[in-house]
């Protein structure tokens, strides 16, 4: 796609505008997370913008940086890995099987140089006047089993080497799917399952379901005991929410302290009940610190549940889930509100975060 250089120019604009406006510093990370928000691309990013900016509508370079970080840095590097990744997986399926069927036909034409070989031997015996020049094919039929035997040998040892490279770019693929933290699906592997589940529920006339969730004061956290035992309550979420979602469900790290879960063929009323069990699954246990024993108290998750209407984009339902999330927050937090209840909700608590 041709790139205009007006409209480079002209998002650049937008982008310093911005930054002064929300009182921020012209930084390379500030202003590609700003021009990334001028262009408009990623829906995501500029809801998030919106909700980060104070009543003044200034925004903190703590928040920038969260930002940045969440939504930016990693977003293309993730999806090129796993494009890379999946090429070069096509390929090597390619390759395995041309040297199974060059192995299958080697295996076969060895076999049927034996038998020749043995049946021109006993042909020695009742015609002993052509047993010169049978001896002569036999010396080639030797050579040519000896060939064919290196060949079955090499063929055999590239076929071992080609199925374990196959199951080192299998481990590596599934790794840049993965989030390092948590061990659950990453923020790129979400878009592409979420893209895909979108299509098959508009083709089949199923219900999808789209549950995001954020861990409440996870900020107080990470202030007051650490990165470390904020790294164990985000791992902690994770396996709690992971036991409770099966099958084809998908369960994924968003960004920072926020989960998704995707949950086709789900309707609203079971999905909002899905949700409900683990927040009450993660608020029933108590943490402690591994090092020390120290009480941690209880972690407590807010969650918003949106249904998939037709002909909507991925970033609108992601935006409707979204708000019942903060709505659920700016109603006192530890609940989960979905849309339908979300659309009953007086104004004023349908907006910002307590």
């Amino acid at each position: 796609m041709t790139v205009r250089i007006d409209d480079t120019h002209r998002f650049a604009e937008m982008a310093l505008a911005a930054l002064r406006a929300t009182g921020l510093c012209a930084t390379p990370r500030n202003y590609e997370l700003w021009y990334a928000h001028a262009e408009g691309k990623n829906p995501a990013l500029s809801a998030h913008i919106q909700k980060a900016m104070d009543e003044t509508g200034k925004v903190s370079q703590e928040k920038a940086d969260a930002l940045y970080d969440q939504l930016v840095q990693h977003d293309d590097i993730s999806n090129d890995v796993i494009n890379l990744v999946t090429r070069f997986h096509t390929e090597v399926t390619d390759l395995w099987d041309i040297v199974e069927k060059s192995g299958e036909s080697a295996s076969g034409h060895n076999e049927k140089l034996t038998s020749l070989s043995a049946q021109l031997r006993e042909s020695t015996n009742n015609y002993p006047a052509v047993g010169t020049l049978l001896e002569g094919v036999l010396s080639v039929t030797k050579n040519m089993m000896s060939e064919n035997a290196n060949l079955e040998n090499r063929l055999a040892a590239s076929a071992e080497e080609v199925s374990n490279l196959q199951r080192d770019v299998e481990a590596i693929q599934a790794e840049a799917m993965r989030d390092a933290l948590t061990g659950i699906a990453n923020r790129a592997t979400f878009d592409r399952s979420l893209d895909k589940h979108m299509t098959e529920a508009g083709e089949a006339k199923e219900p999808l379901a789209l549950v995001l969730s954020d861990i409440d004061h996870f900020k107080k956290f990470n202030d007051t005991w650490g990165h470390q035992t904020g790294d164990q309550v985000l791992r902690f979420v994770a396996d709690v929410m992971t036991a409770n979602v099966k099958g084809k469900d998908l369960l994924a790290r968003y960004g920072g302290e926020e989960f998704a879960i995707v949950l086709p063929g789900t309707t609203l009323k079971n999905a909002h009940m899905l949700a409900d069990r683990i927040r009450t699954a993660v608020e029933s246990r108590r943490l402690r610190k591994r090092r020390t024993d120290e009480d941690l108290g209880v972690v407590t998750m807010s969650m918003g549940v949106a249904l998939l209407k037709e002909g909507e984009t991925m970033e609108m339902l992601i935006e409707r889930a979204d708000n019942c999330l903060y709505a659920a927050k700016n109603s006192g937090r530890n609940r989960v509100i979905d849309e339908k209840e979300f659309s009953e909700m007086p104004q004023e608590r349908q907006k910002g975060v307590a």
